[in-house]
């Protein structure tokens, strides 16, 4: 195991207490005398999760200019009080570090935000086919305007898993003949769409299966019924979505900022960027409109992208490029994960010995795209979900990493990694790759799971107590707008692992609530190289913060889902209260 520990900031000194701190302060420097400084907001009154292993708990915090300048007791703080120092009283609540969710997709969160709201329960009402036809058909009848903004009826996170099937071109058709329908599914790797949107898109008896994606047809035929697989729909979503006008993109991204900062997102990820996704990202921070920082990864397709000036370890108006994206396969619960064994129960049209297929076949490609990363110094987050996919990545990045002479600290990071196995896990250590996984599955889909790969085998699934004995650093992310970008529920999945059924899930692959909550806050931070200035509660950082509703650490495990994100706050400043906080 290479990583260095990261139970403190990896390059900074030790943090000043709030005393020393305080007394430097008021000391002044360079031969001044006198207070140099006052806490611009100081938070007391309830619990301080700090997530940093040396003083893990406090009683205030006090910040200035942005940044966090003392952590300690009320006493200690308090003596940092000026005559302007706002003083935030939790009154019970808890101040937990700002959400650095490891992989989310904050493009995706405008379109949820604004289209129907096709997801089961607990996040949405729609459990059957004609549950998706009936809520389309009310958000069109209610949201014109939003029509207008993209010229499509459509919506987000239909589950075929709790459909019992994909809604197919005739379903849409019941909801419209006249307008073009497209409906995303919950993993984002499938889609269906209505006789005039396959018209729209261009799809007909004679297009061809795109390399890496399948066109479902009718039976018998080859008119395509309306779903869409992988690399034949993932494109297509862009062009849809995309807003017809700068003040309509302006609205999806503002939509899709208000909702992360609901869930105390105060750093964002856009994990796959796609030309004009980086765009328009750039269009936002050019004009002053992001108030929380947002780092994205640039596809391999638009990898040009990256060589510019947004690529940099540092934010401009809040934005940054990370580095490249590729993805490998596609999605376990849909069945398109690259298995090294069959599915126990195989798609619709496929054989009994299907298992799954990949995105890239050939290896060499990938082999070429991970030398280049490691030429040009990017970051790769890589989504791999089925064994035969991790294989690839594994068997791609130990050449190239050999090649580039071993280096300890690229970061290169697995995503999602359902079915990692335990060899696979002691090689990502070997090779010093970081694996963010994805246990809110084991709510969603756990008992899907179960059924599609085995009891046994779905016991392992997204396996964070088995990374972290390993020697891997693994941090447990949203995937948001898979379902909504609620970290506490994720924190809950990772803490329970209780499956829908109310089964649970690899009860050894269960982390504590500390372990959970660091996930997404100080190793959310490492994974972005940013454990210097963010995730944890400590003298110097940034003034990310969070104040919840309750306490996620000392909570009853089953109720952390329960607690809800009353305040976010970026760089001392509020950019989102709870209404009635």
């Amino acid at each position: 195991m290479h990583f260095p520990s990261i139970g403190r900031n990896l390059s900074t000194p030790r943090p000043l207490t709030a005393t020393a701190f305080a007394a430097l302060v008021l000391t002044g420097c360079g031969g001044e005398t006198g207070p140099q400084t006052a806490a611009d907001r100081i938070f007391l009154g309830g619990p301080v999760v700090t997530v940093d292993s040396a003083n893990p708990t406090a009683e205030a915090v006090a910040v200035a200019d942005g940044r966090i300048v003392a952590v300690g007791s009320e006493e200690e703080v308090m003596a940092l009080q000026g005559s302007d120092t706002e003083i935030t009283n939790l009154q019970g609540r808890t101040l937990v570090p700002g959400f650095v969710d490891p992989h989310a997709h904050l493009t995706g969160f405008g379109a949820q935000a604004v289209g129907a709201n096709l997801l089961a329960a607990p996040d949405g009402e729609v459990e059957t086919v004609e549950d998706l036809v009936t809520a389309l058909g009310r958000w069109a009848e209610e949201n014109p305007e939003d029509i207008d903004r993209t010229g499509w009826i459509y919506g987000i996170g239909y589950d075929d898993a709790i459909l019992g099937r994909h809604p197919t071109r005739d379903d849409l058709d019941q909801v419209s003949t006249e307008l073009p329908i497209m409906v995303i599914h919950i993993s984002g790797h499938f889609g269906a769409v209505n006789s005039l949107g396959l018209e729209a898109i261009g799809y007909d008896a004679s297009t061809p299966d795109p390399e890496g994606g399948i066109i479902r047809r009718q039976p018998g035929g080859t008119e395509p019924n309306g779903v869409l697989e992988e690399l034949a729909a993932l494109p297509k979503f862009a062009v849809v979505l995309s807003p017809a006008s700068p003040e309509d993109e302006l609205h999806f991204l503002e939509q899709g900022l208000e909702m992360a900062k609901s869930f105390g997102y105060t750093t964002a990820q856009e994990g796959r960027a796609m030309g004009p996704t980086h765009e328009s990202l750039v269009r936002a921070a050019e004009a002053g409109r992001l108030d929380i920082d947002v780092v994205s990864y640039i596809d391999y397709m638009f990898r040009d992208q990256i060589d510019g000036p947004w690529y940099s370890p540092e934010y401009s108006n809040g934005y940054r490029i990370g580095g490249l994206k590729i993805t490998l396969d596609g999605s376990p619960q849909g069945r398109t994960a690259w298995r090294t064994q069959p599915y126990l129960i195989p798609p619709e049209g496929q054989d009994a010995d299907y298992m799954g297929y990949p995105a890239i076949p050939d290896d060499t490609v990938v082999e070429e795209l991970l030398r280049e990363a490691y030429d040009k110094g990017w970051q790769t987050l890589v989504h791999a979900n089925g064994d035969a996919a991790i294989d690839q990545l594994i068997r791609t990045l130990g050449p190239a990493h050999t090649a580039a002479g071993s280096p300890e600290d690229r970061r290169h990071t697995l995503i999602h990694g359902q079915y990692i196995r335990m060899d696979q896990i002691d090689s990502l250590a070997d090779l010093n790759v970081i694996a963010s996984l994805f246990p809110m599955h084991t709510f969603y889909w756990g008992d899907w799971h179960t059924r599609i790969i085995g009891q046994d085998l779905a016991q392992k699934i997204s396996p964070m107590r088995s990374a972290k004995e390993r020697g891997v650093i693994a941090t447990s992310h949203t995937d948001a707008p898979v379902a909504l970008p609620n970290l506490m529920q994720v924190m809950w999945a990772t803490v329970n692992r209780v499956s829908r059924s109310g089964e649970v899930i690899g009860p050894d692959e269960r982390l504590t609530p500390s372990e959970a909550l660091e996930t997404f806050t100080l190793l959310g931070a490492y994974q972005h190289f940013e454990e210097d200035t963010k995730g944890s509660i400590e003298v110097g950082k940034l003034a990310d913060l969070v104040i919840l509703s309750d306490n996620p650490i000392t909570i009853e495990p089953m109720e952390i889902n329960q607690i809800v994100v009353m305040e976010t706050i970026k760089e001392g400043e509020t950019v989102f209260r709870r209404d009635g906080a």
